[in-house]
């Protein structure tokens, strides 16, 4: 460490009173699958057509450190199953992943999973039973997990609520989706985010939560598009707004979408691919705006003063390689695609736009908000 970065880590250090203050760093990314498209499942990894097996560590060693926050979000857009006799809903693509790669995940360090999206019922309501027992049996053996996004009508409409680091925590889910697959009180399904009471209602208990954070993951948006779709914004503010709601964790359209600040709230509209093994090579295209997908670290902190809990800071890096072996990007390449997401943000949202600055050695996007008390957070704000 050089000196001057170290007297500027010391004075940081100087300045902060105690431990005492509870925070969490809340680590998110989007669309994981441990498959490739309409291909049986296997324990042991990933099966190729050649007849090929990829061990799951071998695809996850370039993410995985990564993974060191109190809270390591995924979105799993898969079913879940260790068995090769469901029958599929004749999609074009259809995923189904073996629970050996979910537990891969949760031992590298990831703890909540969305589980509402369009590939939930990739192998009809068998697959989302399938889906339920396997996450079920997970959660058994690994306490420290929790999932949302899939259940019965009173599971799929009430948040789920855990401790994390003294801090409450909030959560729940939303997606796209065909009708005969939403929930129902004697069978599980999903909540679809354009049903428009379904929508009010898991906003109004979101508004009823008692957390200190709430979180809402939604699956939505035109794939390849990074653009707002017609109505994104309105709908997603209204769950801001009235629901209390911190953070909208977006996914879907399998690019990056714009990043906004609503008052002392985050949205992203579009995490794009975090580690989709059923999806095209996306580093091929030539437009810098499409070919990556963003992780993003999040530094929340209760203010000492008032008692609410706000995110401090924001660390985003870009992903290459997210249809194989996530890998981030550095230097150059990380600052020219954070460069053009904080251009697109403008471009959306105006003076909603979250703007990252970017690291002259890293590339990685930094936010820092303008009265941080979390110690985590200063001492990324303070590293060049």
């Amino acid at each position: 460490m050089g000196k001057l970065l170290f007297i500027r880590l010391m004075t940081v250090l100087s300045l902060i009173p105690t431990f005492s203050q509870a925070d969490v760093v809340l680590t998110l990314g989007g669309d994981v699958n441990f498959n490739r498209n309409l291909m049986p499942v296997n324990p042991v990894g990933v099966l190729f057509s050649s007849g090929t097996v990829a061990p799951w560590r071998s695809l996850t060693k370039d993410i995985a450190p990564l993974i060191n926050g109190d809270l390591n979000f995924a979105n799993i857009e898969t079913v879940v199953s260790s068995t090769n006799n469901l029958s599929n809903q004749e999609k074009t693509f259809a995923f189904k992943s073996h629970p050996a790669g979910v537990k891969h995940l949760i031992d590298i360090g990831f703890n909540l999973f969305n589980l509402a999206n369009n590939h939930t019922y990739d192998y009809g309501h068998e697959g989302m039973k399938q889906t339920l027992f396997e996450m079920k049996a997970l959660k058994h053996s690994s306490p420290q997990i929790n999932y949302a996004g899939l259940g019965k009508i009173s599971e799929v409409f009430e948040p789920q609520v855990f401790t994390v680091n003294g801090l409450k925590i909030a959560f729940a889910s939303a997606t796209i989706g065909m009708p005969e697959f939403a929930a129902r009180d004697d069978s599980p399904g999903i909540l679809i985010v354009r049903d428009n009471a379904s929508y009010r209602r898991l906003v109004a208990n979101m508004a009823r939560a008692q957390a200190d954070f709430k979180i809402l993951s939604i699956h939505f948006g035109t794939e390849g598009k990074v653009t707002l779709d017609d109505g994104q914004k309105k709908r997603y503010e209204y769950a801001l707004e009235y629901g209390d709601v911190d953070l909208i964790v977006g996914h879907h359209p399998h690019v990056v979408r714009p990043v906004s600040q609503w008052k002392d709230r985050v949205i992203f509209y579009s995490m794009g691919n975090y580690l989709m093994l059923g999806s095209a090579d996306i580093t091929k295209k030539a437009d810098t705006n499409l070919d990556w997908g963003l992780f993003s670290k999040l530094y929340l902190e209760r203010d000492p003063h008032s008692g609410k809990v706000r995110i401090d800071a924001i660390e985003a890096i870009p992903l290459t390689n997210t249809h194989y072996r996530a890998t981030p990007l550095r230097g150059a390449e990380a600052r020219l695609r954070i460069e053009g997401l904080n251009r697109l943000s403008l471009q959306e949202l105006g003076s909603n736009a979250l703007q990252f600055r970017t690291s002259p050695n890293s590339g990685r996007g930094v936010y820092c908000g303008p009265q941080m008390n979390s110690i985590r957070a200063k001492i990324l704000c303070t590293m060049p």
